[in-house]
């Protein structure tokens, strides 16, 4: 603050000896000469901050500043990433849900997906409950299989009499 106090007290400084050396001249090209110069005079208390700039302190504050905020991306990344993954499974359990209500079938589903290497989240495992009969139980297991591309060694399958 108290540079920039210095810097605005410059700049009345300047336009004051301006002011009263512009009422001082005599008419005709002295006054013209005055002016031009009295117009540098004030251009340069007015950039007179530029010149003591110190640019690698400016540098090292904006490298301090990323630094810092580099860990609150990958916070807010990470956040942003388990939420997606939450949707995501959610979206491929109703997929499940709707499937099994074409076929005439009842059940909830829970699926768990990983990040592949293109950074899709991808199904890996399927948990379907719910009353299924033998055919219905196969056409689903094909579905997911399929659709989904969860192999049938990771769908696990409960009968509505070995729910809680």
């Amino acid at each position: 603050m108290g540079a920039v106090r210095g810097w605005l007290l410059t700049v009345i400084a300047a336009s004051l000896l301006c002011a009263l050396a512009d009422a001082l001249m005599p008419p005709g090209a002295v006054k013209r000469v005055g002016r031009l110069v009295c117009g540098l005079v004030l251009l340069a208390a007015i950039l007179s901050p530029a010149v003591r700039l110190d640019v690698a302190e400016g540098e090292r504050w904006l490298a301090e500043c990323f630094a810092s905020m580099e860990p609150r991306r990958e916070n807010l990344e990470e956040t942003v990433n388990n939420q997606m993954k939450i949707i995501i499974e959610g979206e491929y359990a109703a997929y499940i849900v709707d499937k099994a209500a074409e076929f005439g079938l009842t059940c909830s589903a829970r699926v768990e997906c990983r990040v592949s290497e293109e950074g899709l989240y991808l199904p890996v495992w399927a948990e379907v409950s719910g009353a299924l009969t033998e055919s219905g139980r196969a056409r689903l297991v094909q579905v997911i299989r399929e659709d989904l591309g969860v192999p049938e060694a990771e769908q696990s399958y409960i009968g509505e009499e070995e729910l809680p």
